[in-house]
């Protein structure tokens, strides 16, 4: 992973889809593994940090949804 990312929103999706599958993989292996994956940096690395990529997925997952649901309604479907 890197430190070339300023800022959260910059970090291409499909870099985080790569880092959350990680992660999960991670959940699956034991304590070492999640000590390993679950770290945080100085400086903090926007795509490998987990609190970081979790943090802004749930960002856009929340924001994907609430522009579905703008859609939904200015097209007149439930």
């Amino acid at each position: 992973m890197s430190r070339k990312y300023k800022n959260s929103h910059e970090v291409p999706t499909e870099e985080l889809c790569e880092r959350l599958k990680q992660l999960s993989r991670a959940v699956t292996k034991g304590k070492d593994e999640i000590d390993r994956e679950f770290t945080m940096s100085i400086p903090a690395e926007l795509d490998r940090d987990a609190d970081l990529v979790l943090d802004e997925a749930a960002k856009r997952l929340r924001r994907l949804e609430i522009e579905n649901n703008d859609l939904r309604i200015n097209n007149g479907k439930p």
